[in-house]
């Protein structure tokens, strides 16, 4: 790669485009700045000098009063002794017993004096500028009178003047540059420390782009935004990493649990086949595949809810229930079945509890732990089902008397399509996923404690608030 493309890509960076913006902003500045301060300076130097001006003419004035032309002569000529580097121009203007004299004019050879008597002289208070033979510098002439009328002038050169702005323009040439340098330099370093966490999220998407799915932003530990932003990213990327190795195990077990059935359909029209041609045994197989055919469906419908439950991604539609009724109506449905068991379900709730829930999704939730615990409890024993208001939340209990669960199989039992050593009865194995996964997707929590041999206590709370995210209200 050329230097030409290098340049060019690198100037196309934020961090370019960062140091470039704050040198040019730290150069208008200084040169702004400068500017003002040189305006400042001329303008405060320039009324020195006519202060000065005025104050030798005052002096000049007071002199001829005491002692006229006689201690006129004697002040200026006390000036010329004080002043060497910077003296006053000092001339006297035709007058009875005065003729036009100019002090030391050997002093002001750079100046065509001619030039005075051409200009108009009887204009008392005026200001007269007389520029030098090469015009870089001024000869600033006051225009004065005595009491008695008689007028006489008073000036003073801008060449030191010049000469102070001079010095001035060097240093600002002499301290520009260096400056402005460390201006970009310091531009630069900062920018690039700054973005240093956006450097580390590029570099980090780059490497999750090339395969390794375990790169993470490291941390900069600045509390700052880029600092936030690399934190979510990470737990982002945590989660997602999370979610597709969910759904590579959904998906190997999934692949594993339809063998069997797919296996069936193959035996189911295989042995209808070699019947002949048997309209009643082409009947029970078809029946049999319907069967078989329902529940995948049922098991693929299960799997892609808890999925979009646990992605954060599930419709709920909320409105107003009466957990009372919902979970009377399902109790109900129960005690039938319950019946042919011999387990008894007893409730015990309270006069109402009001909540903003999806009604459905609650009622799969309670349908799922009352036919769990009827199938896991033996004939004669009792479930019983608990409604409880609390201040924040609704407590829900589903507690049976069954064979309970082994301490190490409680934390598998919410795994999808697992079904425990103690079950005997024929099930999909998504039950309890389904339920934490709605229950989560409603904000609210699930937990399950049981002693093998003596049942089990499963407890939903709900919150009082509906969730914040992925909500319908009917």
């Amino acid at each position: 790669m050329s230097l030409t493309p290098r340049i060019l890509k690198f100037s196309k960076t934020i961090g370019f485009k960062i140091a470039a913006g704050y040198s040019l902003l730290f150069a208008c500045s200084f040169v702004g700045l400068t500017v003002f301060a040189y305006v400042f300076l001329e303008g405060t130097l320039a009324r020195q000098d006519r202060l000065m001006i005025a104050g030798e003419v005052q002096s000049l004035q007071e002199q001829y009063r005491s002692g006229g032309w006689t201690a006129f002569d004697s002040k200026v000529l006390e000036n010329d002794r004080l002043r060497k580097n910077n003296p006053f121009f000092t001339r006297t203007l035709p007058a009875p017993g005065r003729n036009d004299h100019i002090y030391f004019p050997q002093y002001w050879k750079d100046f065509d004096l001619s030039l005075l008597k051409q200009m108009p002289s009887k204009a008392v208070g005026q200001w007269t500028s007389l520029p030098n033979h090469t015009g870089k510098y001024y000869l600033e002439v006051f225009t004065a009178s005595h009491a008695d009328g008689t007028l006489f002038q008073v000036g003073i050169s801008t060449q030191d003047r010049l000469a102070i702005l001079n010095r001035y323009e060097e240093s600002f040439f002499l301290v520009s540059i260096p400056l402005i340098m460390l201006a970009a330099g310091g531009g630069a370093f900062l920018s690039r420390r700054t973005l240093r966490p956006l450097r580390h999220l590029i570099d980090t998407v780059a490497s999750i782009e090339a395969g390794r799915l375990d790169a993470r932003v490291q941390p900069t530990r600045t509390s700052d935004e880029l600092d936030e932003l690399g934190e979510l990213f990470n737990r982002m990327i945590e989660k997602i990493d999370l979610l597709i190795q969910g759904m590579k195990n959904s998906l190997d077990t999934v692949a594993h649990d339809l063998r069997t059935p797919m296996t069936r359909f193959r035996n189911i029209a295989e042995s209808a086949l070699q019947k002949g041609s048997n309209i009643m045994a082409y009947r029970e197989a078809l029946q049999e595949c319907m069967d078989e055919s329902d529940r995948i469906l049922r098991m693929l419908n299960m799997l892609m809810d808890i999925s979009e439950a646990e992605a954060g991604t599930m419709r709920l539609y909320m409105k107003q229930a009466d957990l009372v009724q919902l979970a009377a109506r399902i109790v109900d449905m129960y005690q039938y079945v319950g019946e042919e068991k011999g387990v008894r379900i007893e409730t015990d709730f309270a006069p109402s509890a009001e909540l903003e829930v999806d009604a459905d999704r609650i009622g799969q939730v309670l349908a799922n732990l009352l036919d769990n615990a009827v199938k896991f409890s033996e004939p004669g024993s009792v479930v019983r089902v608990t409604i409880k208001n609390q201040p924040d939340h609704i407590e829900l209990q589903v507690v049976d008397t069954g064979v309970g669960i082994e301490p190490e199989e409680i934390k598998k039992i919410w795994d999808r399509l697992y079904r425990g050593s103690q079950a005997t009865h024929k099930g999909l194995g998504l039950g309890l996923s389904m339920v934490r996964a709605v229950v989560h997707a409603h904000r609210g929590t699930v937990q399950v404690a049981s002693t093998p041999g003596c049942g089990a206590t499963f407890t939903v709370c709900l919150p009082l608030r509906a969730p914040l995210f992925q909500v319908k209200r009917s």
